[in-house]
């Protein structure tokens, strides 16, 4: 295994999140039940690859769908965006309502379905990896989407109101720095969710080469359905 560790009593190759070794059966780490969202958002800011190497060792996975409620909801949001550049100047149709649901449904099947077909992939270069890890380190990884969703969109709702979504005027026309700051806040928050996924992706596949390939797959593709499904999303 690429991924693997050494037994320290008998140097037996276990599986990188393995509790006790197949060979002896000794101990290889601390046994870790739940994992404990405050502690785990202090450490991702602090050292991330602690942290998910936390999050694998975890033998319950809580918090996730939480964090997947305001991740879509960011995406929703991310998707109207997008849409003023892949339809322009409209009323939307779709309430929030049906449209939240639809980013929501869409989100959760594709991050289920790109931890599959990754672990399959991961199987055959011999890379030991659990599908419910490869789900919990893509969720936890996309916390800062969080912070965005419950801080800069409300300001920016504050700030600009109605004409947040507007392409004329735009934004940054209403109030040009204030807006450039907000659009760079915005890509600071991305840029961090993707160093995060290449960190947690690194970590548990022993890869800088391929955890930065997973990483690029994986934002792509999302950046590619964002753009598709803003065309549609809101005209329904």
């Amino acid at each position: 295994m690429k991924n693997s560790i050494s037994c320290p009593s008998c140097s037996f190759e276990n599986s990188f999140y393995a509790y006790t070794c197949k060979n002896c059966k000794s101990f290889l780490r601390d046994k870790i039940y739940n994992i404990d969202l405050w502690n785990i958002i202090g450490t991702i800011i602090e050292n991330p690859a602690r942290a998910f190497k936390q999050i694998i060792f975890a033998d319950h996975k809580n918090f996730i769908f939480f964090i997947w409620i305001f991740v879509a909801a960011k995406l929703l949001v991310n998707t109207r965006f997008a849409s003023l550049v892949s339809i322009g100047e409209y009323n939307p149709t779709t309430t929030v309502y049906i449209s939240y649901l639809l980013v929501l449904s869409g989100f959760i099947i594709y991050v289920y379905a790109f931890s599959y077909f990754s672990n399959i992939i991961n199987k055959s270069l011999k890379i030991d990896t659990r599908l419910r890890d490869t789900l919990a380190l893509l969720s936890y990884s996309l916390l800062p989407n969080i912070a965005g969703i419950i801080f800069i969109f409300v300001l920016e709702l504050v700030v600009f109101g109605g004409y947040l979504f507007s392409a004329n005027p735009t934004p940054f026309e209403i109030k040009g720095l204030v807006g450039y700051f907000f659009a760079a806040a915005e890509l600071l928050l991305i840029a961090w969710s993707v160093l995060l996924s290449y960190s947690a992706l690194k970590t548990q596949t022993n890869s800088r080469q391929y955890g930065l390939l997973l990483t690029i797959i994986f934002y792509t593709i999302l950046g590619i359905m964002i753009y598709f499904v803003s065309k549609v999303l809101f005209l329904l």
